[in-house]
């Protein structure tokens, strides 16, 4: 309404009897009470500026699964990686490799070889001198799961039952060592002059089975 009918309503008004003003008192107080009283049971609201702090977030995503989703899906502009130049870093770490093993070095000599792999695992020649590498610092078992993981990959390599000869007579399994350089041979090892020099073979070179078969060679 505009301002001046407001006022002429406003004088046409009737008057309150005064009957009735004790009444409108309490009314009144009745009307603040309850207020008062809603005011304290209102919901919190959803949101606060608290929430929003980044530094209150205690490590829990709020993200709905289909953000999760996205947020781990692989990148779709991701350039796949050149196996040309996988191969060559491979060969790169290997050689690094051989080099700290050519000096004694053994831990840093695996540390390189199992960056060749990072780059290529079909590489036999890591997995062998790694396995080397290891039994150099009597580190049997991981020269074990070295080799057997190799041996998934290629089981006639030669050099493979090899050192799994060296690794059976360092721990004293004269046996299986033997088992293991005859099947060397088999396969085609063609340095048998190590059979009687490699140090790693002493064990084995000790027991009658092995002297017995060595005159057969």
């Amino acid at each position: 309404m505009p301002l001046l009918r407001q006022i002429k309503y406003a004088r046409n008004m009737k008057r309150i009897p005064e009957s009735w003003k004790p009444y409108i008192l309490v009314l009144s107080a009745m009307v603040l009470v309850l207020t008062v009283v809603g005011d304290q049971y209102r919901s919190p609201p959803e949101s606060t500026d608290h929430d929003s702090d980044p530094s209150h977030d205690h490590g829990h995503s709020h993200d709905p699964p289909l953000n999760k989703a996205f947020s781990q899906a692989p990148d779709p502009g991701a350039v796949p990686a050149d196996p040309v130049r996988e191969h060559r870093m491979a060969i790169f770490h290997y050689n690094e490799g051989n080099k700290f093993l050519s000096k004694g070095d053994w831990k840093e000599a695996v540390q390189n070889y199992k960056m060749a792999l990072h780059h290529d695992k079909a590489l036999s020649e890591v997995y062998i001198n790694m396995s080397n590498a290891y039994l150099k610092g009597q580190q049997y078992e991981e020269a074990k799961k070295t080799l057997d993981t190799l041996k998934t990959q290629a089981p006639e390599n030669p050099h493979l039952y090899y050192n799994l000869a060296c690794y059976y007579s360092l721990t004293h399994q004269e046996a299986s060592s033997l088992e293991a350089l005859q099947q060397s041979i088999r396969l085609g090892y063609k340095n048998r002059d190590d059979a009687h020099t490699d140090p790693d073979l002493a064990n084995l070179r000790q027991t009658p089975e092995f002297q017995q078969w060595v005159k057969t060679l």
